[in-house]
């Protein structure tokens, strides 16, 4: 077993803590903070049924304030519009217009996704499969 300083269980949680601050600081674009563009990449990737401030809330694990504020940042700038549902008119579901499919093309999380290229395919799965084991213990604290 290694007794490496930086592989230490504190020396993981601060180079994961960097590696989020930089992918954070990425969504600080032109117009748009990282919440808009988590809502962004929420909503283009949500079913339909999803696609609500309620599903983003859920989806963000914050409060349907936060998230209203969020959407509706997004629906002043033109990059969501709000679809009422067919069957329930209490439920009005997001959609992204032309200008925010154009604008998730240059999404600059594309530059993490580009960094983690660098890893063979083994190891993504490794870092996906210990990432999401953290993670399910950190949301179960």
């Amino acid at each position: 077993m290694r007794t490496d300083p930086k592989l230490s269980s504190r020396g993981l949680a601060r180079l994961i803590e960097q590696v989020g601050k930089a992918a954070y600081n990425l969504g600080f674009t032109p117009g748009l903070n990282p919440a808009q563009w988590a809502a962004l990449r929420y909503f283009d990737e949500a079913t339909i049924e999803r696609r609500t401030v309620t599903g983003f809330a859920q989806f963000q694990g914050t409060t349907k304030g936060t998230a209203s504020q969020t959407v509706a940042a997004l629906v002043r700038k033109g990059y969501l519009r709000r679809v009422g549902d067919k069957l329930d008119r209490r439920v009005h579901r997001l959609m992204l217009t032309d200008e925010s499919q154009e604008l998730l093309r240059s999404d600059p999380l594309q530059q993490l996704s580009q960094a983690l290229e660098t890893l063979t395919q083994e190891e993504r799965w490794q870092l996906a499969v210990n990432m999401e084991k953290v993670l399910r213990q950190l949301i179960h604290m």
